[in-house]
């Protein structure tokens, strides 16, 4: 029997073990004891030693093994193991099994056996290809997303390695994602008459587990939020719902004991730990439902329903509501876009969400829905009316105007219209004819101030 399967039974899988005996990484530990890697001779008596086993060297034969008198470092993933291995103390568990799962299953595939020295800009570009190409006859590649991602993991794997002298020294310039052209064809938000439907199943419906949809309607919680929800979460006297933290399932395919666990970690970022106000309505619902103060609200028990448990509750119940389900998010995505399309504060519904920046709000979680389409018609239409009924500002306006600035598309100054004529100097009757539309100014958009739509963050939504 070789070394490496007496070590094998030795260990059970706890590379741990390994590691901690010749000081390295359970990445390392693991190329040595699966894929055959490098060991120097004093490691291996080391381990030896450690586990009582005699053995007798005999150098005149090829061991197939490969002592060598130093661990190669040169090769990619070998470095990569090295690094990972250090960001495991620095960052969150969830975010390393993100970073494990990247590697094993995207980077090392490609670019694992290819020595540290070889790598340069070319080298990156073609990983974006290959990313792009991986899926055979289908064609569906990796995603856009997961290749940025990989190559952000690379590039900092590289980085780390240029102060240790194991990559050459390039600057990074930048790689072209090909893109796969993919036609969106699943809905992102409900439609009007389809959230109805939803509330009122709910509401003759009431359980533990329903009330999380209904959470989920009302206020844009993600999923693993809702999970991770106590009755100790709530406010019940002030009706307020304390967002402190989330529950995930991750998967580490390094962690042979475990490679797939449920953890429950604070909010991803300082704003995801927020305060969300909730009716009257839901606080009778969630009294009702509640019987001790730290039980979970989906299973009214100790023990909390993962996510992945509760979306097959979730398209089951959506089935038999009559409303055919799209996925959970887009309970979040429907709470942003109807909020925002009747007028609600763009930065009060980011703060709800748990976003860091409104563009992400406006970016991500906003959709046309089909009233906000008949509303631009009926914008367009109005355009066409005789002059006779449109309003005609004057310098005799006493009404407040805004300059919107067109590149930055922020609100940088707010007046009268002899205010707004000092502030970018010019006549009061030019401003008029600006808003009017008679003239067009090179730098502003000059639009009368309207309550709902030019916001106090300073970002101007357009007409609603």
């Amino acid at each position: 029997m070789e070394i490496r399967e007496i070590l094998k039974q030795k260990i059970n899988n706890n590379y741990k073990i390994i590691s901690t005996v010749i000081n390295t990484s359970e990445w390392q530990a693991k190329e040595i004891i699966e894929n055959e890697g490098e060991i120097s001779l004093i490691d291996l008596q080391k381990l030896l030693d450690y586990f009582n086993i005699k053995f007798t060297y005999d150098f005149s034969e090829n061991i197939s093994y490969e002592i060598s008198t130093e661990i190669n470092s040169k090769i990619f993933r070998n470095y990569a193991g090295y690094w990972l291995e250090k960001k495991k103390y620095e960052i969150r568990e969830s975010t390393f099994a993100n970073y494990t799962n990247l590697f094993v299953n995207n980077i090392l595939p490609c670019l694992g056996d290819i020595p540290c020295e070889k790598f340069n800009n070319k080298l990156l570009q073609m990983f974006a290809y290959w990313c792009h190409d991986k899926g055979g006859k289908e064609k569906k590649g990796i995603s856009e997303h997961y290749i940025k991602d990989s190559l952000l993991l690379i590039k900092a794997v590289i980085r780390d390695g240029q102060e240790e002298g194991i990559f050459p020294e390039f600057s990074f310039k930048q790689i072209k994602i090909p893109k796969t052209l993919q036609i969106e064809t699943q809905k992102q938000v409900y439609t009007e008459n389809e959230y109805k439907k939803i509330i009122n199943y709910i509401l003759n419906n009431i359980s533990s587990k329903s009330v999380g949809i209904l959470l989920g309607i009302y206020t844009g919680m993600r999923i693993g939020e809702i999970c991770a929800l106590q009755f100790k979460d709530i406010d019940f006297d002030e009706k307020i719902i304390h967002v402190n933290k989330t529950i995930q399932r991750i998967y580490n395919p390094l962690d042979e004991l475990e490679p797939s666990k449920i953890i429950i970690t604070p909010g991803k970022t300082k704003n995801s730990i927020r305060d969300i106000p909730i009716t009257k309505e839901i606080v009778d619902i969630l009294k009702a439902i509640k019987e001790e103060d730290g039980y979970y609200i989906l299973s009214n028990s100790a023990k909390p329903i993962e996510p992945r448990t509760y979306r097959r509750f979730y398209n089951k119940f959506m089935k038999e509501s009559g409303v055919e389900p799209i996925k959970f998010h887009a309970l979040r995505h429907t709470f942003a876009s109807i909020n925002i399309e009747n007028g609600a504060d763009v930065k009060t519904i980011s703060d709800i969400l748990g976003h860091s920046d409104i563009a992400i709000t406006l970016k991500t979680y906003t959709h046309t829905t089909q009233k906000a389409k008949e509303k631009a018609i009926q914008r367009f239409n109005d355009m066409f009316k005789s002059q006779k009924e449109k309003v005609e500002f004057t310098r005799k306006y006493k009404g407040s105007i805004c300059c919107i600035n067109k590149k930055t598309g922020e609100c940088d100054f707010i007046g009268t219209i002899k205010e707004v004529s000092d502030y970018i100097d010019e006549s009061g009757s030019y401003v008029c004819d600006v808003i009017n539309g008679v003239k067009d100014d090179k730098v502003y958009e000059i639009v009368p101030k309207i309550e709902g739509i030019t916001h106090k963050n300073g970002i101007y939504m357009g007409a609603i």
